[in-house]
């Protein structure tokens, strides 16, 4: 290992924890601004919560996954925040088990933070995935005026405009989701099957940015820094360049020694 290599293997490391740090500290630049500039998604879910009925009963199939939640937390907290202040009652409900794990964690900061635990339960984890939304959709009209759908890779707003929205009608449903789900939402909104969703991080943005709950310990302390992303995304696919360049080379040199024999 030559002694660049050793330093790299020493320092980069805290050099990157640095630069992150440095990126969350400074002001984003307008040009990062994270909101998209177009707030169409964003008044479509505050018109389809202004459609609802007061103190409106609300489920909430939680089913984010481990590796896309950061992505749609400052969102979810958001939209959530924004149903208890209108008075709505909020019952969670989750179809997986990582859905289950991070429902337990945001059902636990709402109590750490105040929430009255009469508009807020916890109908708990129901396995068999599609096949209990089915069993789930009986009788859901009748209690609920509203669905709201945190989806991950597992199970998302498809699975229940498939199974759930035949059997239920008139409840309006929402969403929020990862962008990777975009190509899957998308035609929903287009057919009205899903009243409002908010799909990518600009989307989540604007609509956090729309809301007049400042100083509510329900939202995020701060938004997320768009400069601290890019720089770990740089970061990455630096590594990344860096792993493929050293096999690349490492296999140019492996050649050459076979052709000189």
């Amino acid at each position: 290992m030559t002694d660049r290599a050793r330093l790299l293997r020493w320092f980069g490391p805290a050099l990157l924890v640095a630069a992150l740090a440095l990126g969350w500290i400074l002001p984003t630049p307008d040009v990062l601004r994270l909101a998209t500039p177009d707030p169409r998604a964003a008044g479509e879910m505050t018109a389809a919560l202004d459609a609802l009925p007061d103190g409106a009963n609300v489920l909430v199939g939680f089913d984010p996954d481990l590796g896309t939640y950061a992505e749609v937390r400052p969102t979810v907290r958001a939209l959530l925040a924004d149903l208890l202040d209108r008075d709505a009652q909020l019952a969670f409900v989750s179809l997986t088990a990582e859905g289950r794990a991070l429902a337990v964690s945001e059902w636990a900061r709402l109590e750490r933070e105040g929430v009255d635990p009469s508009v807020v339960r916890d109908l708990g984890f129901v396995a068999g995935a599609e096949a209990a939304l089915v069993d789930l959709a009986a009788g859901l009209s009748n209690r609920y005026d509203g669905i709201m759908v945190v989806g991950g890779n597992d199970l998302g707003p498809r699975s229940w405009v498939e199974q759930v929205l035949p059997r239920a009608s008139g409840v309006a449903l929402l969403a929020v989701t990862p962008a990777i789900l975009l190509p899957e939402v998308r035609p929903y909104l287009a057919t009205g099957q899903v009243d409002a969703a908010l799909i990518t991080p600009g989307e989540g943005a604007a609509y956090r940015g729309g809301l007049e709950l400042e100083g509510s310990a329900l939202l995020e302390s701060r938004e997320p820094s768009v400069l601290a992303i890019l720089i770990g995304m740089l970061a990455a696919v630096a590594m990344l360049g860096q792993a493929l360049g050293a096999r690349a080379v490492a296999t140019l040199r492996g050649t050459r020694a076979r052709d000189a024999e």
